[in-house]
């Protein structure tokens, strides 16, 4: 049976087409997708490297001569796909990041070309959006992406504002368009308070973290997001092995967990029309002039950061008066001051006070700042234990990622992972397979991030579910993939209508998330 047909691509007119292909040139291409490690919640940046035959020089972006002179630039769009059995797969989207040919005309004339995808790109641009309330992890994310303004590689044609005139070679986007998801498990109470500076990587790691969810991008270069619950609700193994692999990295009692810390920082949202902030003590206006107070948000409970929304313009009288004496024993000159918000960051605003009195004008300390208040408490720990493992092992601990928004996500993500901890097991962390062998073929094309598989191996007697959260791929005159696994667990989570899951107590337990 024949070979699965590796093609490359380079997307020249930067149009989605992906036109010109350059199959012929390549000697050899490693490509990788997904997670760093097992139980991450946010992947690792798509990258690839190709191997080039640059005899001709085509592959030099130098060469005013070279058949992709003035085409072949970092940026430009890289695409891989595979052919077998009639069926073409697109195996990795990404960008050109760096060109390396390698000198000397009488040398071995090749060029690597290095790749990489949006998660780079996400270091690089900031994030601002309009604070969200009340919304789910999905939401805010699609709200992040939408307003980041940096599509996947491969999604073109879409219009962005300042860059180009809709209806002349663009159309109007759709978030759905390069972005799928799970409907969000956790109740985001508000986000979209972070800092000046924070970047869209940071933004979507953030609200990926309080969901305890998965964030990654696809081999086609698209984003995807898991609600916490998409691992455990997955029963549906899609592929088994028995003694199938050609490596394998595997580990008895390495990981044990019996004593698991996760950290929470339960949000609120205030009553509209709140006092944010009062002025400590009176502020003098030049006559005829301005001043700029900055108000620091606070609050009469310790050991929280507040922020704000919906901030009242101060009122006179309601929310400031003005004094010809610095004490309040003058005359009221209120009626001459106007006030009006020039900035707001996470934890605090400024007002400008502005006066047309014609001597020097005294705000007075009973001055203040209204709005909605926004307030995070300060992390705090939920700690769950096995006694039975603590007896035979002693301490061990492990710190979840992310800070959950409840004491309920906290407890619920800590029982998860002390479920899967507490005992000493063997962990199959990496498994590796001939992707030339027909007998794998399929699955080694077809397998990607996400999928629940059935793994046996005789001399380890590893045996179980895992799901694959990383693809590594290396093409050369042989062809092996390798797949990062996280273990699926023993525990069979209650899920209605599913039969063999459906039965609590009896062949299922009540799922922690």
């Amino acid at each position: 049976m024949a070979k699965p047909a590796f093609k490359f691509y380079l997307d020249t007119a930067s149009d989605g087409t992906f036109a010109t292909e350059i199959t012929a040139y390549v000697l050899s291409a490693d490509w990788s997708l997904g997670f760093a490690e097992a139980f991450e919640l946010m992947g690792r940046d798509n990258t690839a490297i190709l191997s080039c035959n640059n005899s001709d020089r085509r592959f030099s972006p130098e060469y005013t001569s070279g058949a992709y002179y003035g085409y072949l630039t970092t940026g430009l769009a890289v695409k891989i796909t595979s052919t077998y059995l009639t069926v073409t797969r697109t195996m990795y989207v990404g960008w050109i990041a760096s060109i390396a040919p390698r000198f000397n005309t009488k040398g071995d004339r090749t060029s690597d070309i290095e790749c990489n995808g949006w998660f780079e790109r996400a270091l690089r641009y900031e994030s601002r959006i309009p604070l969200q309330f009340e919304t789910t992890a999905d939401q805010v994310i699609a709200t992040i992406l939408d307003e980041s303004d940096i599509l996947p590689p491969g999604v073109t044609g879409r219009w962005i504002l300042g860059r180009g005139l809709l209806g002349q070679g663009t159309t109007l986007g759709a978030i759905s368009d390069y972005y799928t998801y799970d409907t969000g498990d956790a109740e985001i109470v508000y986000a979209g308070d972070w800092d000046i500076g924070t970047t869209v990587h940071e933004a979507v790691l953030s609200i990926v973290d309080r969901e305890a969810g998965r964030f990654f991008q696809k081999r086609d270069g698209t984003l995807q997001f898991y609600r916490r619950l998409h691992f455990p609700a997955d029963t549906l193994s899609l592929a088994s092995f028995s003694d199938a692999n050609t490596e394998m990295e595997y580990m008895y009692g390495a990981d044990i967990s019996n004593y698991v810390v996760v950290e929470y920082a339960p949000r609120s949202v205030g009553t509209a029309g709140s006092t944010l902030a009062t002025l400590a003590s009176s502020a003098a206006i030049a006559p005829a002039s301005d001043t700029t107070i900055e108000y620091a948000f606070t609050s009469a409970i310790a050991d929280v950061t507040v922020g704000a929304t919906a901030i009242v313009v101060p009122v006179p009288t309601t929310d400031y008066t003005a004094n010809t004496m610095e004490d309040g024993t003058g005359t009221d000159v209120t009626s001459y001051v106007t006030a009006l918000v020039t900035e707001q960051t996470a934890t605090a605003a400024s007002v400008k006070y502005s006066s047309t009195y014609s001597a020097t004008a005294y705000l007075q300390p009973t001055s203040k700042l209204r709005g909605t208040p926004l307030t995070k408490y300060n992390a705090q720990r939920y700690v769950a234990q096995d006694d039975d493992s603590l007896l035979a092992y002693g301490q061990i601990a492990y710190m979840a990622g992310g800070v959950q928004d409840t004491y309920a996500g906290a407890a619920s993500l800590a029982s998860y992972q002390l479920d899967l901890r507490k005992d000493a097991v063997g962990r199959v962390n990496a498994y590796t397979l001939a992707g030339y062998d027909t007998n794998r073929t399929v699955a080694a094309l077809t397998r990607t991030i996400g999928d629940r598989i059935t793994m046996h191996e005789s001399q380890t007697q590893a045996n179980g579910d895992w799901f694959i959260v990383s693809e590594q791929h290396s093409l050369n005159s042989d062809y092996r993939v390798t797949w990062k696994l996280e273990d699926a667990g023993t525990i069979i989570y209650w899920a209605l209508g599913n039969t063999g899951a459906s039965e609590i107590g009896q062949t299922t337990w009540l799922g922690p998330l």
